[in-house]
């Protein structure tokens, strides 16, 4: 029996059927505002993306970090770079998909959207939990008696939140690659076999 909370197939793509709302901009080109992509799981998951890597980035960067005599505030650099360069690209993805531009721009519309989404997931995934772990350890051995340890153990609690949501995004953006026949061997031909 198929549990609604965990559905075995999630598509990233807008539903099949559905006929968002079409604009059409002066070169010709079709722009569609998709709801129901921000009402989807990977929408809703993108979302919690932007919202706790903004609050990490927010945390992070509202302490001096820069390298101290001894190392005090290193590691702080790499966190950073993580929030802000998953943030930005997470956010032109999630802008991509609320306009439907994979699916209504040619050139995009060939492109294996799933297996690019799980693949930058999961990337996203690993890098914000070393971020986090820098942070975390960094806050712990560095500023544990400074005004910015709450702060900066704030910083640390919400990038691990954030490779959470990363992480359930990964996740669901390979159930629908593979819904969509990625990984499975080409038909009539065993790729044992060379």
């Amino acid at each position: 029996m198929e549990d609604p909370a965990f559905p075995d197939t999630v598509e990233s793509m807008p539903p099949q059927g559905t006929t968002p709302t079409k604009t059409t901009t002066g070169g010709g080109s079709m722009i569609s505002f998709n709801i129901d992509y921000i009402k989807s799981i990977p929408g809703i998951l993108k979302i919690c993306e932007l919202f706790f890597g903004l609050i990490t980035w927010a945390c992070v960067a509202s302490y001096p970090y820069q390298y101290y005599v001894g190392g005090l505030g290193a590691g702080q650099h790499w966190v950073m770079f993580v929030a802000v360069t998953t943030w930005l690209i997470t956010l032109i993805l999630s802008i991509l998909f609320v306009l439907s531009i994979p699916t209504n721009v040619p050139f995009l519309s060939g492109l294996p959207w799933p297996f690019i989404e799980m693949a930058y997931n999961g990337g996203a995934t690993v890098l914000y939990f070393l971020a986090a772990c820098v942070q975390a350890g960094t806050t712990s051995t560095r500023f544990a008696y400074t005004n910015a340890y709450t702060t900066y153990a704030a910083a640390a609690a919400f990038a691990f939140f954030t490779t959470i949501a990363y992480g359930a995004d990964a996740f669901f953006a390979f159930q629908a690659w593979r819904s969509q026949g990625g990984g499975r061997p080409a038909a009539g031909g065993d790729p044992g076999q060379g």
